[in-house]
């Protein structure tokens, strides 16, 4: 099968991952997972103990178009690293249910090394398109974390809950085989069922158990375009240089005063804290950068940190 390539994201001004070059672009592994191309061109995720038997406890209860009846152990690890990544957002179940769904269908769990066109990982998420680094989209956790973002711009009022999630995916992806996704719902709900509520059991006693602090206050998300790409830095002012923040849609938590900086005829000394790009947490950027402000004026909507 032909590789088709994918339209611009008009939402967040990102190009789409790719299709895996052993999953959607050339069907080469429409069945089953062992073959030696896959396991020869992806680099492994890293593994637990118990994957080899989670891999068979679950295989033949499931069916999908592209990945079979079954998996293995290294499938089974990068499975668990996309609930981790959907974990360490805070987003429940049912996104780790929708990236895993896209995962299958974009590489069939095989962290790739390359796919159509630079496309790499277990998304096929392309870094010439602002998707990342090589090595940001090939780390299982950061590349979930990155589809996941997409996909909660793209539903900035939480339809992603209720949309079905085959067209969640393909919403986020843009790809030419929107009816690929469906195909692998089966394993995508029988993987996230078995891996959701599974812990790692500690390797040594815990230590006694202290009151937990008071619970801060954070302030709600609240949605604003990023017209220009932003850099991000430690504080307002006088912070270290850290990541971007891509142009599109993006969420902010709140705005405080800082140094002032002049960008494209613009000035303004407020900033914002967000998530950056680079899978930096509670770091800054800049005003200018976002729709909405004046030169030295706050970006309205945005509470006062």
């Amino acid at each position: 099968m032909k590789n088709s390539r994918m339209v611009a994201r008009s939402v967040v001004a990102l190009g789409v991952s790719g299709v895996a070059v052993t999953g959607m672009a050339t069907g080469a592994v429409a069945v089953g997972h062992h073959t030696a191309a896959a396991s020869a061109s992806a680099t492994t995720c890293a593994r637990h103990s118990d994957d080899a038997a989670l891999a068979r406890k679950v295989s033949g209860h499931f069916h999908g178009a592209r990945l079979g009846n079954s998996v293995d152990a290294q499938q089974i690890a990068c499975a668990r690293a996309i609930v981790a990544g959907t974990k360490s957002i805070g987003l429940p179940k049912r996104a780790a249910y929708i990236a895993l769904m896209t995962a299958i269908t974009e590489s069939t769990l095989h962290n790739h090394k390359g796919g159509a066109d630079d496309s790499v990982g277990l998304f096929q998420q392309r870094p010439s398109q602002g998707w990342g680094t090589v090595t940001q989209c090939r780390t299982p956790e950061h590349a979930t974390r990155t589809f996941l973002k997409h996909m909660l711009a793209d539903y900035a009022h939480g339809g992603w809950k209720t949309t079905d999630a085959a067209k969640v995916a393909q919403r986020v992806q843009i790809s030419e085989y929107p009816s690929a996704y469906a195909d692998e719902r089966s394993p995508a709900k029988v993987l996230v069922n078995a891996l959701w509520d599974t812990k790692t059991p500690p390797t040594k006693p815990a230590p006694p158990t202290k009151p937990a602090p008071p619970a801060k206050h954070h302030p709600k998300k609240v949605y604003k375009n990023v017209w220009a790409q932003a850099s991000s830095y430690t504080k307002p002012s006088g912070g270290r240089k850290v990541g971007v923040l891509h142009t599109g849609r993006n969420y902010f938590f709140c705005q405080s005063k800082g140094s002032e900086v002049h960008f494209d005829g613009y000035r303004n000394n407020w900033w914002l804290k967000t998530d950056d790009d680079s899978g930096n947490a509670n770091v800054w950027v800049n005003a200018t950068h976002v729709s909405g402000g004046a030169n030295d004026a706050r970006i309205p909507g945005i509470p006062a940190c």
